[in-house]
């Protein structure tokens, strides 16, 4: 990979963005988070003549068309300014003589020797050429290290196969509605590419008790193998059940990061163990059972076991759905609440099925009977373990 610099002043950028040259949404970026005092800020910048970080770009050898790395949302402001979006902000600490003056005035309003200084600012772009298909990627994710770019957001950069199913996948979330109106939370800071790429690393794995961690997903996105075609069929299948239960709905079923990350593997569970008859409807009865059930601390039966009570049941999810959500723990907890309701639920509504194999479950449940105690909920974790529940296989 070679990176070329150059020194374009603003008003050539501008022209260049205007014209397609300069590609600031590819698909690899993400939306345009600032707000309008940071994007006020860079500009005050560029009129002191301070210092403004490198742009980076990818060129296509073939068009010459350049598709922005890292400095989309320097790009973005510049551009808007220059297009009225919002006005210079002259009250900016330190407090300038020249600029004060200038407050509340739009690009079109500013003077002319301003204006020039303005559009003859000078921004160092590295044009990035013979690289690799891994190359900007990396580039992309060493430069952001000290942002507050989310994982999801830095791991988008990388140019791999995983990149394009996950992203996939989360536009085919969207087209069968399953947006913030439905799950509770948007896609932003890539919320859903988060979600989608932790599931799809507990199926590839097949288990549920090793920890997904930041770096073990960084490794997935590096990866030039792609995941397998099961664990995207089962992913998207899962999606598409979840898309079919909004019609039959009753309740306003919210989820967060962790609890949809659940949900998801549950049905995913339901879907390998060809339960034929888990339709949207019947999802949809399970999710309105728990919901209530879950408000309520309490369900069908009052007790999971012979001890363990639901009300306890259900704070432990609640729990581990804010808190340590991304423990071995947490998720073991939370799947086990689901499958241990879920037997309850085909049971209270007389479903003619074979019931869940949830043994290992309540056996991880079981404490000393001379206690009147619940168990700690991370030694039931260490007993889900030992008893093979995270297994996915």
């Amino acid at each position: 990979m070679r990176l070329l610099p150059s020194d374009p002043d603003i008003e050539t950028i501008v022209s260049r963005i205007k014209s397609g040259d300069i590609d600031l949404q590819p698909d690899f970026q993400r939306g345009e988070v600032w707000t309008r005092a940071k994007k006020q800020r860079l500009v005050d910048s560029v009129l002191r003549d301070w210092h403004v970080p490198p742009i980076h770009v990818i060129e296509d050898v073939q068009t010459r068309k350049q598709e922005v790395l890292d400095g989309q949302q320097r790009l973005a402001a510049i551009r808007d300014f220059v297009d009225g979006e919002f006005a210079l902000d002259g009250t900016i600490e330190p407090l300038d003589d020249g600029l004060t003056p200038l407050h509340g005035s739009k690009y079109r309003d500013l003077p002319e020797t301003w204006r020039r200084r303005f559009n003859q600012f000078t921004i160092r772009l590295f044009r990035i050429v013979d690289y690799r298909p891994g190359e900007p990627g990396e580039l992309f994710f060493r430069l952001n290290q000290p942002t507050s770019l989310t994982g999801a957001e830095q791991r988008n950069a990388f140019f791999g196969p995983v990149r394009a199913q996950i992203k996939s996948l989360v536009e085919g979330l969207n087209e069968m509605g399953l947006g913030k109106d439905f799950l509770g939370f948007s896609n932003s800071r890539m919320a859903y590419d988060d979600v989608l790429s932790r599931v799809a690393l507990f199926l590839e794995r097949g288990s549920l008790d090793i920890k997904v961690k930041s770096s073990d997903l960084i490794e997935l996105y590096r990866s030039e193998t792609p995941l397998t075609p099961e664990t995207t069929r089962l992913i998207h299948e899962a999606l598409e059940l979840f898309g079919k239960t909004r019609e039959h709905l009753m309740v306003d079923m919210k989820f967060n990061k962790a609890t949809l990350s659940t949900w998801l593997l549950f049905t995913v569970r339901c879907l390998t163990r060809d339960y034929d008859w888990m339709s949207a409807k019947t999802l949809a009865d399970f999710m309105e059972y728990f919901e209530k059930a879950r408000l309520l601390g309490s369900s069908h039966s009052e007790r999971v076991s012979s001890t363990v009570s639901t009300e306890w049941l259900f704070n432990v999810y609640v729990s581990r759905s804010t808190a340590r959500v991304a423990d071995v723990s947490s998720v073991l907890l939370r799947d086990a609440t689901l499958w241990l309701v879920f037997d309850e639920f085909i049971r209270a509504h007389a479903i003619n099925t074979a019931r869940p194999d949830i043994d290992s479950i309540l056996s991880a449940f079981a404490y000393d009977p001379n206690s009147n105690q619940p168990p700690e909920d991370d030694s039931v974790a260490r007993r889900l373990i030992e008893n093979g529940w995270g297994d996915l296989a």
